[in-house]
């Protein structure tokens, strides 16, 4: 065997000429086996996957109905199991669902868990004969919805550098504004002082979101900001 370059006799499993450096090139070498070998590369089995999901939803729903028996039989309504229902139905909802199929999808399982969030609230309210729902817990559950919304799609759309950094930015500001307007809901809802606490962290998220703002117009903060943050 010689080498194709500089004509130099080659060891018998020699990979580079020891004096050109270059490879070494061995017709009657066997090429690699390119094929797939299920022993080295598995496929998926989603059969374990599947039996704790099953598992988890037949243990939840077990529990969820057995206190609604359990509440039914002694007091003839649903009474402090309804806590229990919804509260099941919520979780499995935003935790457990998801994960019965492959791909999490934001703008399907978000809203859902949001809507089975606000239920519960709508539920408890109902039950302590609050009134605290429409003026409270709605528009604040509403609020949370937009902010993790708005957020996954920022962290999972790829956006350029430039574009992500102004969108951050604003998402900061907007969850300013939100801080004031919880402390209003506050106010409207339980009679607190108005202007307590929001101020601050008005100012705080802010400043924060016009920094970010700044940054997608100056490279120079972006690339500092990339090499120090890696944002």
């Amino acid at each position: 065997m010689y080498c194709v370059n500089c004509g130099v006799s080659l060891e018998e499993g020699a990979s580079e000429c020891p004096l050109c450096g270059t490879p070494a090139w061995n017709p009657e070498k066997k090429a690699r086996n390119t094929h797939y070998n299920p022993e080295l590369y598995p496929v998926q089995d989603d059969g374990g996957r599947f039996t704790i999901l099953l598992v988890t939803t037949l243990v939840m729903a077990g529990i969820a109905m057995g206190c609604l028996i359990a509440c039914l039989a002694a007091y003839g309504r649903m009474g402090w199991s309804g806590y229990v229902v919804f509260g099941c139905l919520f979780v499995y909802l935003a935790a457990v669902f998801p994960f019965w199929f492959r791909r999490y999808y934001p703008a399907v399982f978000l809203p859902l868990a949001f809507a089975a969030l606000g239920g519960y609230l709508l539920y408890i309210n109902g039950a302590v004969g609050g009134q605290w729902f429409l003026p409270f817990a709605f528009p604040v559950t509403g609020m949370a919805f937009i902010v993790t919304f708005l957020s996954v799609g920022i962290a999972v759309l790829p956006f350029r550098p430039r574009t992500k950094h102004l969108l951050l930015g604003l998402l900061f500001i907007l969850i300013g504004g939100f801080t004031m307007l919880l402390e209003f809901f506050l106010h409207i809802t339980f009679r607190l002082r108005m202007f307590n606490w929001s101020l601050y962290s008005a100012g705080f998220f802010s400043a924060v979101g016009i920094f970010l703002v700044t940054a997608s117009f100056v490279r120079k903060l972006r690339r500092a900001m990339y090499r120090k943050l890696f944002i």
